[in-house]
């Protein structure tokens, strides 16, 4: 990799210039241009190419791949749509429908990393925005200067939002937001993306507000709007002094009145067991759903719930009644929501971290918005940088009920192919490597580095492409590939402009199928890409396809190790698309760590698929150490999944792996509920080790 994950979070902002009445035409002479039908079909469309000039005309498609080497530092895989971000660190989500999208905003972590190498929040004083109309490509809308709209914040976490058509006519949108820990502000708007301004001047709950003389951090709001028009907040956090109590009563919801502003009744507490923090209010048909994350503590044998489990340590819990004002009438319904390092079968692969939630229905589907340390995980870093995910929700709407669930890397399915005739932000991608953004509320997308390059998932080319325009500025060129980065350019632009110009390649290479996946690939830093879109090349429509040929099947596998005191989970997952040889990397852990079991996969009796394990590499800090291993894993046995625990018969100082000289020794551990632990030993010496790759091979897929 070319450069650090820090150069691709804090690239230098560019403010958004004007469009340039400059414009140029470059591309090949040789292609067709589009029929008189299929120009009519797309009259719409055809704003940015009818304002194109044709004064300067260049034969290129005959030149191939020009750019010749692309970027690596590629953080989220172009198979996993999780998470929704490949470079914005981002937290605590909420969402709102509008106009056909949906928005979703979120703490902007990232303001955090531009700032310290450690996530303690204090610097955070604006919030972000994305938005999708197909659940895998988001555009990035930019920040929510905060700080800026309401001077008297600390900081501005966890978001809640709701909209109301009003009196105007006009769609209002109601944003809350935490003030630290020390209350809630609002901010208001007519649009999704603002601009937004602030209606009190001051927060709407403050610490030691009558009534909140229990909740020790009134924050993290939750807002909802019933049937008939009226606003409910939930907020409240913070664990009493002496933890891992049931039943504190610490969270609290409250009536807003007409304005949105102000209370209509008193603050009613709400016995959550073991709450914690990230309160968060829906209302789904006629039901309220009051969802919270539980705390860290050791479960006790005290439990209130017959029938109901004891929920897992910081998971998400919900609570349902019709009438929200009576305490009494909350439900405990248990938890649904693990936390990130945890699934049904233990070991998730992901991080552990703190949990925040936010359900939402999206064009029919039930949809469950969280957030992991999943970016920063693949970036290589450790300093608690969160990142925006979704999956489904399996909520059953008619009797309440919502089976636990796990964050997942793969996250959802496209639910519509993207329009590629129409003029899309610069701003929309599936993932990318090496690309930030402009200010402003409507940013462009700008390479960081040679070979940057932005990957759309699942454009639907039913008629085909003759011509390719982008709005563009800087000097470069931008290559235009379908499916495989590797493959040729079927279209490029080249150009030279210090304001924001029309550039179009007349010329587009042939290529079959109607669903296609894009890639585009930048020449050189500083290149901004504002809008983009294609031109119809055929008048008929080609044949209708599959809309999840988009996607890349593949199997997923969670390498697991235990490490006392590890810092991150030191888990490495690995995407299996075919037979053959890996090298799957565990999470990075303390050189102190004692490392108690490793190479262990969760068992699954539906396994397709067997792991040979060749040997271990073992990062020191003089360099890797690999040991031979030689043993095959076995996913659909309870026995044969693992490669060494501290559970076993090993005497101490026996070699478990490699040999006397060099190799991987049962050791003394000052653990006293097990019996050694996994020491490196070279030449007689212990060499502390802080992570672990699996070279393996995979059969039977």
């Amino acid at each position: 990799m070319k450069r650090s994950i820090s150069a691709l979070f804090c690239a230098a902002a560019v403010l958004l210039a004007g469009c340039s009445n400059g414009e140029q035409n470059v591309g090949a002479s040789t292609a067709a241009a589009t029929s008189a039908s299929a120009a009519s079909e797309n009259t719409q469309t055809e704003t940015v190419l009818n304002s194109v000039s044709e004064e300067k005309i260049m034969d290129s498609l005959n030149n191939g791949i020009i750019i010749d080497e692309v970027s690596g530092n590629v953080y989220k895989k172009e198979i996993n749509a999780n998470p929704i971000s490949s470079s914005v660190f981002c937290a605590d989500p909420t969402a709102v429908e509008y106009n056909g999208r949906l928005y979703v905003y979120g703490t902007n972590d990232a303001q955090q990393a531009e700032q310290s190498e450690k996530n303690d929040y204090d610097k955070i004083k604006t919030l972000v925005i994305f938005s999708t109309d197909d659940m895998v490509n988001w555009i990035y809308h930019g920040k929510i200067e905060t700080g800026e709209i309401a001077p008297w914040i600390y900081n501005s976490w966890a978001p809640s939002i709701a909209s109301r058509v009003e009196d105007d006519g006009l769609t209002h949108f109601y944003l809350y937001f935490s003030n630290s820990g020390n209350g809630v502000g609002v901010i208001t708007s007519t649009d999704p993306v603002g601009p937004w301004s602030d209606p009190l001047g001051k927060p709407l709950v403050y610490q030691d507000m009558p009534g909140l003389e229990n909740c020790p951090a009134p924050f993290d709001p939750g807002v909802c709007i019933d049937d008939n028009g009226t606003g409910w907040l939930t907020f409240g956090g913070g664990a009493p002094a002496s933890g891992g109590e049931i039943h504190t009563n610490i969270p609290k919801i409250v009536k807003l009145g007409a304005d949105m502003l102000s209370f209509d009744s008193e603050f009613v507490s709400i016995d959550a067991p073991y709450f914690f923090e990230a309160s968060e209010l829906n209302y789904i048909d006629g039901t309220y759903y009051y969802t919270y994350c539980n705390d860290w503590q050791q479960r006790g044998s005290e439990w209130d719930y017959d029938g109901i489990p004891t929920p897992p340590s910081c998971s998400m819990a919900y609570l349902t009644t019709k009438t929200s004002l009576d305490a009494d009438s909350w439900e405990y319904r248990g938890a649904y929501f693990y936390n990130s390092g945890q699934n049904a079968d233990g070991e998730s692969g992901l991080r552990w971290g703190n949990n925040h939630t936010h359900f939402c229905e999206y064009q029919g589907t039930d949809y469950i918005l969280h957030h992991t340390l999943l970016l920063e995980e693949s970036s290589g870093g450790t300093g608690g940088f969160r990142s925006l995910m979704v999956d489904y929700l399996p909520m059953d709407k008619t009797s309440g009920e919502i089976p636990i669930t796990a964050a997942s890397r793969r996250g959802v399915s496209q639910i519509k192919l993207l329009d590629p005739y129409s003029e899309n932000s610069g701003a929309l991608m599936f993932t990318s490597a090496d690309i930030g953004y402009t200010e402003g509320t409507d940013p462009s997308s700008k390479s960081i580095e040679k070979g940057s390059w932005i990957y759309v998932r699942g454009a639907d080319f039913g008629y085909g492409a003759s011509e390719f325009t982008a709005k563009v500025k800087g000097n470069g060129r931008i290559e235009v590939r379908l499916d495989d980065i590797s493959n040729e350019a079927a279209a490029f632009i080249e150009f030279d402009c210090d304001e924001y110009t029309n550039i179009r390649s007349s010329g587009f290479s042939n290529f079959e199928g109607r669903n296609h996946n894009i890639y585009f690939v930048f020449s050189d830093k500083d290149i901004e890409l504002a809008s983009w879109q294609f031109t119809k090349g055929e008048d008929k429509l080609r044949p209708e396809e599959n809309i999840s040929e988009t996607e890349i099947e593949y199997e997923t596998l969670v390498i697991s190790a235990q490490a006392e005191n590890p810092g991150p989970s030191p888990s490495a997952v690995l995407e299996m698309t075919s037979n053959g040889d890996y090298s799957v990397k565990s999470a990075s852990f303390a050189k102190e760590s004692e490392v108690l079991n490793l190479g262990f996969i969760n068992t699954d009796e539906n396994a397709k698929y067997m792991v040979y394990v060749k040997s271990l590499a073992l990062e020191t800090e003089n360099g890797i150490v690999e040991i031979p291993v030689e043993v095959e894993l076995d996913p659909k046995s309870n026995t044969d999944n693992g490669l060494a625990n501290g559970w076993g018969g090993a005497e101490l100082g026996s070699v478990i792996y490699g040999s006397e000289k060099c190799g991987l020794v049962a050791a003394e551990t000052s653990i006293d509920w097990i019996g050694y632990r996994i020491a490196l030993i070279e030449d007689g010496n212990e060499i502390p080790y802080t992570s672990i790759t699996y070279n393996i091979t995979v059969s039977g897929l």
